[in-house]
């Protein structure tokens, strides 16, 4: 069943989707400048996350890389998933959206009940993928969701296995993130840093100096950092379980190169699924042949059990 699952990968500019149909990406997301807007956008980005952009500058540029796109069979989603619209802005954001759905964009991701109804009038032309923000904690949300017209939703870190395989019978797409998101559930932490303004505080990704009493002291310690990160071991179970795509973060990204090289890693890992290797075999490979995993994955994420929709302390904890 892992010929199944998609790899989607973010992308802003003709490079990075090079950088990522090289890694073997089944879809692309991608979002779009809105020249009457700062900093914020309507997809729930900074226009910049320290010094590096996180959009397309204009709709010609996003043509180019859509068209690339279908040339080699890869759908596009297009990023429309603000928490929240001001009402003076409803008919900005929804020409925002209409231009990117006559640009021939596949799916639109919405991250409110708000911004699916301002938008309803296109889901007869693009299917609909609900954001991180209204990640369903219950098979009666994953139904509503769907009643509302949503095709394919996001599963939040907090989920279980044995929730996911119950939700199958829902009828929808499900997707999950395949490196990072903020907790339990992404993105529905609000204790999150600014990049352009040190006064909002730090986030949870953020490593604590903490001194103890008996006078030791740890100088990072992520102790507000509940995330899990890693579904690889698992990843033919959560295909079984109903799973059909993995979204990799990081439209800002400082190195696109890198991250292509994440997507490398699901995109090996799941080709080996396909022949059957074990999951020892397929650690024994990953060792001989991707530095990442030697030098990054492993301690990152191996060592300290992130790993996602498992019983691991970590998930535990979630309440």
């Amino acid at each position: 069943m892992l010929d199944q699952l998609k790899l989607v990968a973010p992308v802003r500019s003709k490079f990075m989707l090079q950088e990522m149909l090289e890694a073997g990406v089944d879809e692309i997301y991608v979002g779009v400048r809105h020249p009457l807007l700062q900093q914020l956008s309507f997809d729930n980005r900074f226009q910049t996350v320290a010094g590096y952009p996180a959009h397309f500058e204009n709709w010609e540029s996003l043509q180019e890389v859509i068209d690339l796109a279908k040339r080699k069979s890869v759908q596009v989603i297009f990023m429309a998933n603000a928490s929240y619209i001001p009402r003076e802005l409803e008919q900005l954001y929804i020409g925002h959206v209409a231009q990117a759905v006559e640009l021939g964009v596949d799916f639109v991701t919405v991250s409110s009940f708000q911004t699916l109804e301002l938008l309803k009038g296109f889901q007869k032309r693009v299917a609909f993928i609900s954001g991180s923000t209204i990640a369903p904690v219950n098979k009666y949300a994953v139904r509503m969701l769907r009643e509302k017209g949503i095709a394919r939703i996001t599963v939040g870190h907090s989920t279980t296995l044995e929730e996911i395989k119950r939700w199958k019978q829902e009828g929808l797409e499900m997707m999950i993130t395949g490196n990072f998101g903020t907790g339990s559930v992404p993105a529905a932490c609000r204790l999150w840093e600014s990049p352009n303004n040190a006064e909002i505080g730090e986030g949870i990704r953020s490593g604590y100096r903490v001194e103890f009493p008996d006078g030791s002291i740890v100088s990072q310690m992520t102790l507000l950092d509940s995330a899990t990160d890693c579904s690889l071991c698992n990843l033919e179970e959560l295909v079984e379980a109903g799973v059909r795509a993995i979204k990799f973060i990081g439209r800002e990204a400082p190195n696109p190169v890198s991250l292509s090289l994440v997507v490398d890693v699901f995109r090996q890992w799941k080709e080996l699924g396909l022949e059957n290797v074990s999951i020892a075999g397929k650690k024994e490979i990953m060792e001989q042949e991707q530095l990442m995993w030697v030098m990054k994955w492993v301690p990152r994420f191996c060592e300290k059990c992130r790993c996602t929709y498992l019983p691991t302390r970590t998930n535990q904890m979630y309440v």
